[in-house]
């Protein structure tokens, strides 16, 4: 009886300071908390366009370029078409890109939708970032999208 209590007193016993260890370890701490921020780009809607963007909240550059090399239509109703767009912003200092989920208003051509940060590179490995788009129609190829949300580098 004794011989079978030592394995899980053991076992308890390594647990418990396994635990102990990666509580005092340090986390999430050394990560930055998250800024709010707002991107706003004019959005040329024509293959290969490369618009300026600019950018407040001092988490990512106030100026530069971005790209979409990815737009897939995955549904459509009569009123709408969801979309899902891959955005490549371009710094001086590193790159980051940003996955959009789209809702366009076939009636308004405005659209609405979430995002999210994928990847970073240079100043931008470790942007993580959240938020929400609004795309207010400008004309018959352009999109005005706002960007709100807060990112944080860890």
């Amino acid at each position: 009886m004794a011989r079978s209590r030592l394995p899980s007193r053991l076992g308890l016993c390594l647990t418990l300071a396994l635990l102990a260890l990666v509580v005092a370890l340090p986390g999430s701490a050394a990560a930055s908390p998250p800024q709010p921020v707002t991107i706003t780009v004019d959005t040329t809607i024509a293959p290969g366009a490369v618009d300026p963007f600019a950018a407040t909240g001092g988490v990512v550059c106030e100026t530069g370029t971005v790209s979409s090399p990815v737009t897939l239509f995955v549904g459509q109703s009569p009123s709408h078409a969801q979309l899902l767009v891959v955005k490549h912003f371009v710094c001086p200092d590193g790159t980051f890109d940003v996955l959009l989920r789209v809702r366009l208003d076939f009636q308004t051509l405005d659209t609405a939708g979430t995002w999210s940060v994928l990847d970073g590179t240079g100043a931008y490995t470790g942007l993580h970032g959240t938020g929400s788009l609004v795309g207010e129609n400008l004309g018959p190829t352009t999109i005005r999208d706002v960007y709100t949300g807060a990112m944080h580098i860890d």
